[in-house]
């Protein structure tokens, strides 16, 4: 019970601070001098900045893309983070992050959906 409790404020906790982190940042100061959209640069900075990293850009970026059409398709927060912990090796913080900057990014009208 204690450690599923502690996941769950975790991502809590990591959600609100990714929406916070990645929505104050302004994609038009993005370096947009590399294939990557000014959206795709605030997103992959942001995570990097957390020390999350992915394959490739494109698959954070696609990963970014799933969680909001899962948003889309009616997940509540706790789905979507349970597919992120069972289908990564990222921490429970780290799924919340990517869930948060994702949504801060690509979907801001899923925010409501984040736990507060």
């Amino acid at each position: 019970m204690f450690i599923r409790i502690t996941t769950a404020r975790t991502l809590t906790l990591a959600a609100v601070i990714g929406v916070s982190a990645l929505g104050a940042v302004s994609i038009a100061n993005a370096d947009t001098a590399t294939s990557l959209s000014g959206q795709d640069a605030v997103f992959l900075e942001g995570m990097a900045d957390e020390g999350i990293t992915f394959t490739t850009d494109d698959a954070g970026v696609g990963l970014a893309h799933h969680i909001c059409g899962e948003f889309a398709d009616g997940a509540t927060f706790e789905e979507v983070a349970a597919e992120g912990l069972q289908h990564s090796s990222l921490s429970a913080y780290d799924v919340g992050y990517v869930i948060g900057g994702s949504v801060s990014v690509y979907c801001p009208l899923y925010t409501d959906q984040l736990p507060v």
